[in-house]
């Protein structure tokens, strides 16, 4: 092996289970690109694609550690969009944008890649397109190939053509490489230890909560306030870097009336993984029948999304123990994306 592949694995093995042969794969390929940008020779990115808590997150966490920090930007995709948004405002010049998003950078992390917007698929392919015009190379992770990454429903298969520019975009500058050994790792953690999943109507669980959240110096926000209002997914972001844990007071049994709801609780749970923010809820359903009742349009709208979303929830909602956490795996090497 060479030593980016060392270097590579090594981190890999600091968070937890050894390499399965998916992922390993991966390391293969990151190495040879790392290799590549370490020697300023010219290659192609790399777009890891899997089932949820396939360990993409923390392959790509990997190439963040061994690689130059001033080499490297990094983004979740819902922060790149914020910043390319915020860049419009103050930045008229196309290449001045471009710079402050991504300076002196050589290579783009873009972690849960989709687009399920139109206007935000034509961002992505204008972004894609700027970023191979400066000679960068993206590493991308997400739950669906290119050419799956928006759901499917009659109105998106309406407005594929908005799409088809992305994926194409992607497949162009990536390497499209399958990461999932068929176990989700996130869900193997969760399931060793207790949950901060309280009873809304136990009065003992109501006082646990209440000592988790003073010991954290977290803030506690209720589900309708939350979820059931309209809210920009910046919000969720904000909060997530912001608030030192977050308690989920009266989170229901979701039905197919909620999806708007869903969707923004997807937003915030994304936005809590990327910060490493600590959750606890008071529920009236259990962990595992929250979203047991919203109905097959529902599910087939959210796909993989829900997936993540309740793998994620669990993990976020670990009791922290002895040995090493799903969101310690995930965020092992992390540096901010500024």
């Amino acid at each position: 092996m060479t030593p980016l592949r060392v270097a590579l694995e090594a981190r890999f093995r600091r968070g937890g289970p050894i390499p399965d042969t998916a992922q390993g794969a991966a390391l293969d390929h990151l190495a040879r690109l790392a290799d590549a940008l370490v020697h300023r020779r010219a290659t192609r990115g790399l777009f890891l694609w899997g089932g949820v808590g396939r360990g993409k997150t923390r392959l790509m966490a990997c190439l963040d550690a061994v690689l130059p920090p001033a080499a490297i930007r990094r983004y979740p995709l819902n922060a790149l969009l914020g910043a390319y948004h915020a860049t419009c405002v103050c930045q008229p010049d196309w290449a001045a944008r471009l710079d402050t998003l991504f300076g002196s950078a050589r290579v783009l992390l873009l972690d849960e890649f989709h687009a399920y917007d139109p206007a935000d698929a034509l961002v992505l392919e204008r972004l894609l397109a700027g970023v191979a015009e400066r000679g960068m190379v993206c590493v991308v992770t997400a739950n669906h190939p290119p050419d799956r990454l928006w759901p499917d429903t009659p109105e998106h298969r309406a407005r594929r053509h908005h799409f088809a520019p992305v994926a194409q975009r992607l497949a162009a500058q990536c390497l499209l490489l399958e990461v999932d050994g068929g176990r989700d790792y996130r869900e193997l953690l969760a399931a060793h230890g207790p949950l901060r999943w309280w009873s809304t109507t136990d009065a003992t669980d109501r006082q646990a909560a209440r000592r988790w959240l003073t010991a954290t110096a977290g803030c506690a926000r209720d589900f309708d306030e939350l979820f059931c209002q309209p809210r920009p997914q910046r919000d969720y972001v904000r909060l997530a870097e912001t608030a030192g844990g977050l308690l989920i007071d009266g989170f229901p049994r979701l039905t197919p009336r909620d999806g708007d709801a869903l969707r923004r609780l997807v937003w915030c749970l994304d936005a809590a993984w990327d910060a490493g923010l600590a959750l606890g809820v008071l529920a009236e359903a259990a962990p595992e029948t929250w979203v047991a009742g919203i109905g097959a349009e529902l599910d087939g709208l959210l796909g993989k999304d829900l997936a993540r979303a309740r793998s994620r929830l669990r993990a976020l909602c670990r009791v922290d123990g002895a040995g090493v956490s799903a969101v310690d795996l995930a965020h092992e090497g992390r540096r901010d994306p500024r």
